[in-house]
């Protein structure tokens, strides 16, 4: 099962945190993740913000994960 994170509820403010939480807690577990950020495109700027500091691959935009980042925690070297 895909790791996922529902922003729906959270304050803009709220969102650096709880993704960056997020992302620790499941950095090194070789899975994709799942960001659902809904319609708002603060919540998809700020979530996309944290994942890049991360240094992580992630899509976004995709027609079967309208309002989802999917963000990629394995390394393809590997």
């Amino acid at each position: 099962m895909t790791p996922r994170l529902d922003l729906h509820g959270l304050k803009h403010h709220e969102v650096e945190n709880e993704v960056a939480r997020f992302l620790e807690r499941h950095l090194n577990s070789g899975l994709f993740l799942e960001i659902i950020t809904g319609n708002s495109q603060v919540m998809v700027q700020e979530s996309i913000r944290i994942i890049v500091q991360y240094g992580l691959q992630y899509y976004y935009g995709y027609p079967s994960y309208i309002g989802r980042i999917l963000v990629v925690t394995y390394d393809e070297l590997h």
